[in-house]
């Protein structure tokens, strides 16, 4: 598939912050460790009105993806590149592999469907904040939304318990200055440049795209921005789908006028990326989403996996955001921030 045409140094782009065959057997463990601790977050998804390890393909799907993972152990190289991008590229194969198409989907409905019930209020809110400190809110928005991530175990308990609370979420993120915040230049470039057209690549359903991205995504189509969802065009953990953001898109529609207005007008639309992987390799992207992509001058990555474990150290010719909220020890590690620190990058275009 087709690259990103908005990438400045398309021939030293490489997706991923790590290259987990050359950055020594410490991060090797590391990651291979957590993608075998991940089955008991597989085991306990909720499917068809029980658990996923209760279906009949789980101790032969188990066996499988073990076994693969401990031959990585011994043979790091075996794939030819081993990354975090290649490892979720394999648990989709091994899902492939034993028939599994989504396992995440009844958790992705529940959590919308929660998600949606909170959403006129955290709109009405958003529209009363003096526009001095709009931006902050829904940068805040997008933070707390972006806790609703399957590949954290803290997150998910959270979630199983049912004490996750968008709300206290947001009060409890830690307070500026970040450790990465650009967020006042980015208000004082958005203030002062029109933007065409920015492509936003999405990430997890629920309280991520409900609470958190689409508002942020109404309020620069309400600047005269038109804004381009990217969502995956296969299923990965949680993360939204450009087929489910399409269903879900018409009641949040029905719950919210202005943005209805917006989605009439074409200000807000979706396209598929042609990802199935909660990182984004930009140099494999569909064409249809390449194509958007060269009438835009505004790029946001959203997302641990987007924004930072991919794309973080890339280079683009127009400006860009990168926001996400660190949830994982070794990410907070390499870029020497803290667990659940919130990261605003802005880079304006070279």
């Amino acid at each position: 598939m087709p690259s990103l045409p908005l990438i400045a140094e398309p021939q030293s782009y490489r997706p991923c912050i790590q290259n987990l065959v050359t950055d020594g057997p410490r991060v090797q463990d590391y990651w291979l460790t957590l993608f075998e601790h991940h089955l008991e977050t597989l085991a306990r998804l909720p499917i068809d009105g029980g658990r996923f390890d209760q279906l009949p393909v789980w101790p032969e799907f188990t066996k499988s993806y073990l076994d693969g993972l401990a031959a990585l152990r011994r043979r790091p190289d075996l794939r030819g590149r081993l990354t975090v991008l290649e490892l979720t590229i394999y648990r989709e194969e091994q899902f492939a592999k034993h028939g599994i198409t989504d396992p995440f989907t009844d958790l992705k409905q529940r959590e919308n469907e929660l998600a949606l019930k909170l959403y006129p209020d955290v709109i009405a809110e958003i529209d009363a904040a003096p526009p001095a400190s709009r931006l902050e809110l829904l940068a805040q928005g997008l933070f707390a939304g972006n806790l609703f991530d399957m590949g954290s175990r803290a997150v998910v308990e959270a979630f199983e318990s049912g004490t996750f609370d968008f709300r206290a979420a947001r009060r409890k993120l830690k307070s500026r200055p970040w450790p990465i915040d650009h967020l006042d230049d980015w208000q004082a470039r958005l203030a002062t440049t029109s933007y065409r057209q920015a492509l936003f690549f999405v990430d997890n359903a629920g309280p991520d795209i409900v609470l958190g991205a689409i508002p942020f995504a109404r309020e620069l189509a309400g600047r005269g921005v038109r804004v381009l969802l990217a969502a995956n065009t296969r299923p990965a953990l949680n993360d939204i789908t450009a087929e489910e953001l399409g269903a879900l898109l018409p009641r949040l529609i029905n719950l919210d006028t202005t943005l209805a207005d917006l989605v009439r007008h074409n200000r807000v639309a979706i396209v598929a990326s042609g990802c199935g992987s909660p990182l984004v390799d930009l140099a494999d992207l569909s064409p249809e989403c390449c194509r958007a992509a060269a009438d835009c001058d505004l790029l946001i990555l959203e997302g641990m996996g987007r924004a930072i474990e991919s794309n973080f150290d890339a280079r683009f010719n127009v400006d860009t955001l990168k926001l996400a909220l660190i949830k994982d020890a070794m990410v907070a590690e390499v870029l020497h921030v803290n667990l659940l620190d919130p990261v605003f990058r802005f880079d304006p275009a070279p």
